[in-house]
């Protein structure tokens, strides 16, 4: 009856319907399941608030949103259309296939039907010189059903594909059906607009982990797949289509991130990326010093998904090619000063967040998402460990300070060549190595050999855990004082002589 296609716009669909009947395989559908979607279908997208959104998905000129006909003949043909299961397919006698499912073909479907196609009339693109594009009526039905698989946002429909994962395609489509029924039955009894969701990759995001969270409830386990995100308008204004990726890595990474272990700071870190209230900060005085002035982030928006934006969540779109900026700003929790109001990164700060320092949470992501070399993970942790137990013996807060504002490499490389003869002249073993500095600092992955900065935050991050765990912050809270104000004024002067 119905199967998965590889096209996500055909699959999306076949899932919803699947969902809607309460089954997992779509094979295991029936001409009685078929016609209960239909006839809801029918009912919701005539008689229903759904209007805007089919518009953006079927165009204006949709059976459902024609607004030249009147009610009786959208509902004649709207029903002919969902119900063309039941008829004698027409096309098997031209000898005409279905581009989906390879089955005779029941109809020849146009942009009102099937969404990102050319209109009627239109030859580019279809079979045979045909101007339209030849269906089987199931595959016709699961595409009417797509958008209710999918999400209004930002007057578009967002929907998940994973080529890899059917269940994932499926668990997607199922969520989303869940939501839109309800927010069907709210605005039915309330009468007020269909809504519309917002900040799409954070709810693309939010719902994986939902997903995944049940998925380990079950013990479910398997291949890693990738998800592709569609966010796109079949609008007779303007149709577009914007595509978003997350790699099998990056899936992986959030995977093995929320597990047990890592839990626990990986969902801190995620909780401090919620987009803030009014402007992100507001002043206080402090110590009730006159003119003395600081900043005390505003208390995060609450988190909701399809509403606010989680920082983390949307950076995840932007791996693996930002692998440094991500750790320096959410392992590392240096501020990312440009940002605009309302962007906690903004006000992340370590000295306030020590304890959302993680090596394991790093270590996990340089083998998920950047792919390195075991052996560099290795001696980037050794070091980082020998490190934190000078500057702690010798209580060298310079060198910690040195370190975290070293602009450029050369005073890297010259911190720690001092470090180490002044080592040797104690007759102690040096910080580093010949051969270590040139695995940890000169080569590896290409990430790493392009910013020389990645690998010394990468060091930073095991100092500062080790350093955190043994006290010594406490027993040195000046090591941190400042730290971020001079960054800043670096990074400011850096920036204008690169101007």
């Amino acid at each position: 009856m119905l199967r998965y296609t590889g096209h996500p716009i055909v699959d999306v669909g076949v899932a919803t319907v699947t969902a809607f009947c309460g089954k997992s395989r779509p094979e295991d559908l029936t001409i009685d399941d078929l016609s209960a979607v239909a006839e809801y279908l029918l009912q919701k997208y005539v008689h229903g608030p759904l209007k805007s959104y089919l518009s953006c998905v079927f165009t204006m000129n949709a059976t459902y949103t024609q607004p030249s006909w009147p009610i009786e003949r959208r509902e004649k043909e709207s029903r002919d259309l969902l119900f063309s299961f039941t008829k004698v397919p027409e096309g098997a006698r031209e000898g005409l296939r279905c581009a989906f499912s390879g089955e005779p073909a029941s109809t020849i479907a146009y942009r009102q039907h099937v969404p990102m196609i050319t209109g009627e009339g239109v030859l580019n693109f279809f079979p045979a010189g045909l101007g339209g594009l030849p269906i089987a009526a199931p595959y016709l039905l699961a595409i009417q059903a797509f958008p209710l698989g999918a999400r209004r946002c930002h007057g578009r429909a967002l929907a998940v594909h994973s080529p890899d994962d059917h269940a994932l395609t499926y668990a997607f489509a199922k969520r989303f059906l869940q939501e839109n029924r309800r927010l069907l039955l709210l605005t039915e009894e309330s009468g007020e607009r269909y809504p519309d969701a917002k900040a799409p990759k954070t709810l693309i995001v939010h719902t994986l982990l939902e997903i995944e969270r049940e998925r380990q409830a079950r013990g479910e386990s398997g291949q890693t797949p990738s998800l592709t995100v569609y966010h796109l308008t079949n609008s007779g204004q303007g149709p577009d289509i914007d595509i978003f990726h997350l790699p099998a890595e990056i899936v992986a990474f959030v995977r093995a991130a929320s597990r047990a272990g890592t839990s626990g700071v990986w969902s801190a870190i995620q909780a401090a990326a919620w987009e803030r209230q009014g402007d992100g900060a507001r002043r206080r005085r402090r110590g009730g010093q006159e003119g003395a002035v600081d900043f005390e982030a505003a208390a995060p928006a609450q988190p909701a998904p399809g509403v606010s934006r989680n920082f983390l969540y949307e950076d995840l779109f932007e791996l693996p090619h930002n692998a440094a900026r991500f750790v320096r700003t959410y392992f590392l929790r240096r501020s990312y000063r440009s940002a605009r109001e309302g962007d906690p990164r903004r006000e992340y700060h370590l000295a306030r967040e020590l304890e959302l320092v993680s090596w394991d949470l790093t270590e996990l992501f340089l083998k998920e998402v950047i792919g390195m070399d075991k052996n560099r993970i290795e001696a980037i942790r050794t070091l980082g460990d020998r490190i934190a137990r000078h500057i702690a013996g010798d209580n060298d807060r310079r060198l910690f300070q040195a370190l975290y504002l070293a602009k450029a490499y050369p005073i890297l490389r010259n911190l720690l060549i001092k470090a180490s003869n002044a080592r040797l002249k104690k007759g102690q073993e040096p910080l580093i190595g010949f051969d270590e500095f040139l695995l940890i600092f000169e080569e590896g992955e290409e990430l790493a050999r392009v910013d020389w900065a990645l690998a010394r935050d990468l060091v930073l991050i095991r100092v500062i855990e080790q350093l955190y765990r043994e006290g010594w912050f406490g027993r040195e809270p000046e090591a941190l004082e400042g730290l971020e104000d001079e960054l800043e004024e670096t990074e400011t002067a850096a920036h204008a002589l690169a101007g």
